[in-house]
């Protein structure tokens, strides 16, 4: 744990005396007379709450037994359970719950009712006391509680819907009245995101307690739960041996029966983009930190900041240039290289460079010649892009070029439409379509996917305009911890027809240039990605799923079970509620002595995945959260600015028409490309419902 440190006083010029206390109540003060008198009053308050719920109650039950047996007359007798059910509640009063007197007064007036106009009594013999009763109570109605019962209800109620919801039928039975399938698009969101705490979060890395800098510093990551304090005498288990929970038992991959390696592809896009915990070796707090914006603005096509931004744009010159992004055209658009020769291309002196090209510039002078050869190569095939990691694999520069020839293609057109506009009005309009394009295509691609739902979602702007959750986004520890989804990258990966073990295609942009953008797009579809959880690492990230232990443990985070109650999961009572799996059970019961203390990322991937989802539940659950309410909290998609004067009529046309991956190639590619295009999809094609 990280220690609180106290401010010195030294040089502190106005510290001249000791500060008064400003405790409302000093442990050496006397007691006051009025606070005595409200002690008292309370206790007296207490117990005649109490003498009055005995004797009412006594009532109640008397005439409960009463009309039970009263003889030949079937009316009375049918007031038994309602004078049963007024004891219940007065009990509830006892245990001082709100309900209790809802309940009760709702049936005295049952009783009033029954007695004047089924029994014909004259209503004050009867009806009168009944009144009087629930009023004895009204003067207690603020010193009782909630039960909690209505949150708990719409809960249920939720789990319900959703569960109905993985009914194609039904699905498509909703489909026919576009008003309520709306309603339910919103309660499905909204549901989702109200499964936890809504932004800020109290807490951050900065300190393991809430400070002002821990709210205002965003370079340091939010977290959803406070610093763990472990208890007394806990000793973790080796990271080593906890990592073996990621080992393969026979040293082969499990493949996912849903996902192709289009998903893991996108998800590595999409979160290379925000989830960016600090790569600064030299900062001892790197794994607490990060250089995030904390939002979806597609930094990996267009940079961090609009320094970088200016670098990747075209120089503005002939009108039909304007609010372009610079490119290149070999065969096809690409963005320009990074590197002139050997040297790195100066217009691009400015742009974060790649994660790992320090390693890659040292191959390019190893000994080795066709070590070095093959690292040079390598090298002069990386792309200039915004973000730094964009050029990690094939996967990603393939992502970034499909924005690059979106954005250019749209930059083209609102050039042609619109004539009177300068280079930056084209280019900042072209920019937030293709945001919101992007933000369109995380909902209803990527999170249908990942969903077990047969509904499909819907980005609806509107749900979050005026949302109790719509706040400023800032990115969790934790959410960059869940998203370490290495056993979803397959041993081998096919470009143009060839397999590749995976760890020879990192920094090699030549097999996309080699086949070409679709043939990429269809590569990653016809393939099927890892299965996601425990016992299905490749070897060669062992390390780094060590690593992730760590920065679990430096970060703090609490128990799995910790974060499962925060996202309304049941704690784990035993090894087998966090997996159905015998030898996951078994490598946690030899690393941890309790569920309750297994970590937060190796149980994260112990648990079972859900059925007709390639994600355990309680990562499923906190990816909703945080992607809905990442996504629709845009700046672009509120209330006054998702409209045609922000996008052009042109633009929020392209918005509508844009709902996947394919939708954006089929628009990007040569005509003849477009036409011969293949099975584009996260979802594989052989795929069944379970």
């Amino acid at each position: 744990m990280m220690q609180s440190q106290t401010a010195s006083p030294t040089g502190d010029a106005l510290a001249l005396d000791p500060a008064p206390s400003f405790d409302p109540a000093p442990t050496n003060a006397p007691v006051r007379h009025a606070d005595r008198v409200n002690v008292v009053s309370q206790q007296f308050k207490d117990r005649l709450l109490n003498v009055i719920c005995a004797l009412v109650g006594a009532m109640m039950l008397y005439r409960s037994v009463s009309d039970s047996f009263y003889p030949g007359y079937i009316q009375r007798q049918l007031m038994a359970p309602i004078f049963l059910g007024g004891a219940f509640g007065i009990y509830l009063m006892y245990l001082r719950y709100r309900i209790g007197f809802w309940i009760f007064t709702a049936l005295n007036f049952l009783v009033g009712y029954w007695f004047i106009f089924v029994l014909e009594d004259i209503w004050y013999h009867h009806v009168l006391p009944h009144v009087v009763f629930s009023a004895l109570f009204l003067p207690f109605y603020t010193d009782m509680k909630s039960l909690g019962l209505l949150p708990r209800i719409k809960e249920w109620l939720g789990d319900v819907g959703m569960k109905l919801l993985e009914a194609a039928w039904l699905v498509r039975l909703l489909a026919e009245f576009p008003l309520l399938e709306r309603w339910v698009n919103r309660q499905v969101i909204d549901g989702a995101v109200s499964r936890v705490r809504t932004r800020p979060h109290p807490w951050s890395n900065v300190y393991p307690y809430v400070s002002w800098r821990g709210l205002m510093d965003r370079t340091w990551s939010a977290r959803h739960l406070p610093a763990w304090t472990p208890p007394p005498g806990y000793a973790p288990p080796e990271p080593a041996k906890v990592a073996e929970l990621f080992v393969r038992p026979t040293g082969k991959q499990s493949l996912c029966k849903k996902s192709t390696c289009l998903f893991p592809a996108f998800a590595q896009y999409l979160t290379d983009g925000f989830i960016r915990t600090s790569s600064d070796q030299a900062d001892p707090n790197r794994q607490r930190r990060n250089t995030s914006n904390h939002g979806i603005d597609l930094c990996q096509l267009y940079g961090l900041n609009d320094a970088q931004t200016r670098l990747l744009r075209v120089v503005p010159g002939a009108p039909e240039t304007r609010g372009l992004l610079k490119s290149q055209v070999e065969g096809e658009e690409y963005a320009p290289y990074l590197y002139a020769g050997d040297v790195l291309d100066p217009q691009f002196i400015g742009l974060d460079m790649p994660i790992g090209l320090d390693d890659l510039n040292k191959q390019c002078e190893a000994p080795d010649s066709q070590t070095r050869e093959d690292a040079r190569a390598r090298r002069a095939a990386l792309f200039a892009f915004g973000g730094d990691r964009a050029n990690s694999v094939p996967q990603t520069a393939m992502m970034n070029t499909l924005f690059l020839r979106e954005h250019n293609r749209i930059a083209r057109k609102l050039g042609e439409l619109n004539a009177g506009w300068d280079d930056d009005r084209v280019f900042e309009t072209t920019r937030m379509v293709v945001i919101v394009e992007f933000i369109k295509i995380v909902v209803e691609d990527y999170i249908n996917h990942i969903t077990p739902l047969a509904f499909k979602i819907r980005a609806d702007p509107s749900i979050a305009w005026n949302a109790g959750w719509n706040k400023p986004n800032w990115i969790t520890t934790e959410f960059g911890l869940l998203y370490r989804w290495h056993s979803l990258i397959p041993d081998h990966i096919t470009w143009s027809g060839i397999s590749h073990p995976v760890g020879r295609t990192f920094f090699d942009n030549r097999l996309l240039v080699r086949g070409g953008l679709r043939r990429a797009f269809e590569d990653m579809s016809g393939q099927p990605a890892g299965a996601l959880g425990a016992l299905n690492t490749a070897d060669s990230l062992h390390r780094v799923e060590i690593a992730s232990i760590l920065q679990g443990r430096i970060c703090e985070l609490a128990p799995l079970a910790d974060y499962q109650e925060y996202v309304r999961m049941k704690r784990p009572k035993t090894f087998e509620d966090i997996s159905s799996s015998p030898d996951i059970v078994a490598v946690l019961k030899a690393r941890y002595s309790s569920p309750e203390l297994v970590e937060f990322f190796p149980g994260l991937f112990s648990e079972d995945r859900v059925k007709n989802s390639p994600l355990p539940q309680t990562i499923l659950r906190m990816v909703a959260v945080d992607a809905f309410s990442q996504a629709l909290t845009n700046p672009l998609l509120s209330e006054h600015v998702f409209n045609a004067s922000t996008f052009s009529e042109y633009g929020l046309q392209q918005i509508e028409q844009t709902s996947t991956l394919s939708d954006l190639l089929r628009r990007v590619l040569a005509p003849r490309e477009a036409q011969a295009l293949g099975y584009v999809g996260m979802t594989r094609s052989d795929w069944r419902r379970e």
